[in-house]
């Protein structure tokens, strides 16, 4: 009871917040009066339920006179928790599924309360569900409810890539995801690092991409390991080392990291430049920079300097950070980098399995903003989220291009699935800053991954976290 009345309350603050499901989880995940089995099932309870959200809502929507939005955020979270135990857990016999619903019930609501789970819940079991929407006639419709994923979603989906790769799609979404840690390489190899998971009693084996990588079995919180502690390695999925083996960061060099909080990609870099050159990783965020600077710290990277400044990456402002941070003079004319990474911020379509919760984020603004909605609800008007965002990722690209010299390049990444955030925004940046051009990314990344002249991972295909990423490089002095 301890563990679901906990999962309850992490969901119910999800649904009242804006704050990620992470965030209440880290917290309770502390309690040190949970045991480890209560642990485990706090995070099954919660990640499964807010992947298979859409699915277990439109089922009890046929159950719940009024609809399940109707009951108090509570209630109906304790729906949600009964019937996801019923349809997903098997270990757990569906009247103790049932008996336990109730009980949150009763405890965070009454009487009444009680009693509606109780009979909801029963009649679930006792009848012949509805069926879904028939995938012929409503295809859209048949695949957000059984994959459980916002119609705005898969709608845009279906339209790019077909009815079956979005079910495919989803079903990765769906699958809990793998865990993968990189090789630090200033201190040791993937070989043996492999040992000492094995010393440890982590069962590995080797990424599917990049040699740096392993993918752990069952590997549980890896902070508790020496290894970690000792920098020996970062959790960190294969799809966030394209990008910078597209930025080819060398010895010696320049090299900003834009965005570069929690430091994953700003520490490859630096492995790649095998801790030598000038290595500048920037953000605007104070809390995730500490955040930055610890994985610095452990990691062993000496060669990467923290900068913070209030916008994301204007040049001017960049600069005289920069220079008062280095005890330079304010007029000190400061170099141009040779290789800029914009690891832009994004909607993260393409990482909906790691962020079991984030996929909601858009049914929510839907909601909200029903003029930027198109009338049949099922994709975004072109002013929806997606275009705000790429308005926004086109000025940070802006601006990054003046931090980079003549001959040298830009590399901009997401990890969205969507146009509007990928290849539009660099279509967009190109008629503007004409001075740069597209560079051929077969020489740095996976074959498998090349799409024309860019980066595209998309996790149906390759079975890791989706991910985008273009190479630009500067052929003369631009002018603004």
């Amino acid at each position: 009871m301890a563990a679901r009345e906990r999962a309850l309350r992490a969901l119910a603050r999800w649904e009242s917040t804006t704050e990620p499901i992470d965030v209440e989880l880290d917290r309770i995940l502390m309690e040190p009066e949970l045991s480890p089995l209560d642990k485990a099932l706090i995070q099954n309870l919660c990640y499964g339920v807010m992947r298979w959200r859409g699915r277990l809502d439109w089922t009890l929507d046929q159950y719940v006179k009024g609809g399940l939005r109707a009951l108090p955020v509570p209630i109906r979270n304790a729906l949600r928790l009964g019937l996801y135990q019923i349809d997903f857990l098997d270990r757990i016999p569906p009247h103790a599924a049932v008996n336990e619903s109730v009980r949150l019930a009763r405890r965070f609501g009454h009487k009444g309360t009680a009693g509606l789970v109780n009979a909801v819940l029963r009649n679930i079991l006792k009848s012949l569900r509805p069926d879904f929407p028939d995938i012929a006639t409503d295809p859209v419709g048949h695949v957000s409810i059984v994959y459980s994923h916002p119609r705005v979603l898969v709608a845009r989906w279906i339209e790019r890539y077909g009815v079956e790769d979005t079910m495919l799609l989803c079903e990765y979404d769906n699958q809990v995801p793998r865990m993968v840690v990189r090789a630090n390489g200033l201190r040791n190899t993937s070989d043996a690092l492999a040992r000492s998971f094995d010393r440890d009693g982590v069962q590995t084996r080797p990424g599917r991409y990049f040699p740096e990588c392993l993918e752990l079995v069952g590997g549980g919180d890896l902070t508790r390991f020496a290894s970690f502690q000792n920098g020996l390695f970062q959790v960190q999925d294969e799809a966030t080392l394209a990008s910078v083996r597209l930025l080819a960061p060398q010895p010696g060099e320049t090299v900003i990291d834009l965005c570069a909080a929690p430091g994953g990609k700003t520490t490859y870099i630096a492995e790649l430049m095998r801790g030598h050159g000038d290595l500048i990783a920037h953000d605007v965020s104070h809390d995730r920079l500490e955040y930055l600077r610890r994985n610095i710290s452990r990691l062993g990277v000496r060669n990467c300097e923290v900068l913070r400044t209030s916008t994301a990456s204007d040049a001017m402002e960049f600069d005289a950070a920069l220079r008062a941070q280095r005890g330079r003079e304010p007029n000190a004319v400061m170099e141009p980098a040779d290789a800029v990474l914009v690891d832009a911020p994004c909607t993260g379509t393409g990482t909906l399995a790691r962020r079991a919760d984030s996929r909601w984020k858009f049914d929510l603004t839907a909601r909200k903003h029903d003029k930027d909605y198109l009338e049949d609800h099922e994709r975004y008007h072109p002013r929806g989220i997606f275009a705000k965002q790429s308005s926004r990722q086109l000025r940070l690209l802006l601006q990054a291009a003046d931090l980079v010299r003549v001959g040298g390049r830009l590399v901009y990444s997401t990890c969205s699935l969507e146009p509007e955030e990928n290849e539009l925004v660099v279509e967009r940046f190109l008629t503007k800053r004409p001075e740069f051009q597209l560079d051929d990314p077969a020489p740095y990344v996976p074959a498998m991954f090349i799409d024309g002249n860019h980066v595209r991972i998309l996790p149906h295909k390759h079975g890791i976290d989706g991910a985008y990423a273009a190479r630009l490089r500067k052929r003369h002095e631009g002018h603004n």
